[in-house]
């Protein structure tokens, strides 16, 4: 049986965080096309919209850095697909080795094999002053990646994971940019040339 745990309480921040908006929630799956059905069925989605993507092949173009675990190099891969849901970025995750010893896979065993919300992406008033909240804090990313090759500004998209579920309940994405409907939106603060690729 199952024990409850306790929540971790977190010291106060220095600096508090101040959040523009939540753009992404994300499911972890051992079965993204099952799953993105599943939305389809129940819902209006544009099956034409629906971004699919597998960082394997990111990584075989040189567009991806294989991935890290808590500080620690891990080499891992997923699929994805994302699409609009109520002007929310719905971002649905499976991935390609369903072991443990990744954040994808340890989350669905932690969940009991169940699919369920692994993370969500919010875009922070000051992003780098967050990260070092955290650094202060002893609070390592979960997990960090450097997706794309540098734009003509030398612009790099990376994202930043922090694994907060036993103080918060969930585990935060601190990007560089903000994707799905929300990326148009002035407080998202992405190059004015990004485009989604």
């Amino acid at each position: 049986m199952t024990k409850i745990q306790e929540v971790k309480i977190l010291p106060e921040a220095e600096k508090k965080a101040d959040v523009h908006f939540v753009f992404q929630i994300a499911i972890a799956t051992s079965d993204m096309e099952g799953l993105l059905n599943n939305w389809k069925n129940l819902f209006n989605i544009d099956d034409s919209a629906v971004i699919k993507r597998c960082t394997k092949d990111l990584f075989d173009k040189g567009e991806f850095d294989g991935g890290n675990y808590y500080g620690s190099p891990c080499q891992f891969f997923i699929k994805y697909c994302r699409f609009d849901l109520g002007n929310m970025d719905i971002e649905i995750i499976e991935p390609l080795d369903k072991n443990p010893g990744n954040p994808y896979s340890d989350f669905l065993i932690r969940n009991g094999g169940k699919s369920g919300i692994q993370h969500i992406a919010v875009r922070m008033a000051d992003r780098e002053g967050f990260k070092k909240t955290m650094s202060d804090m002893g609070i390592v990313p979960m997990q960090k990646a450097v997706l794309g090759k540098p734009d003509e500004n030398g612009f790099v998209k990376d994202c930043y994971f922090y694994d907060l579920l036993d103080q918060l309940g969930v585990i935060l994405e601190i990007g560089s940019v903000v994707v799905g409907p929300m990326a148009r939106d002035p407080r998202a603060g992405n190059p004015k040339n990004y485009r989604e690729r």
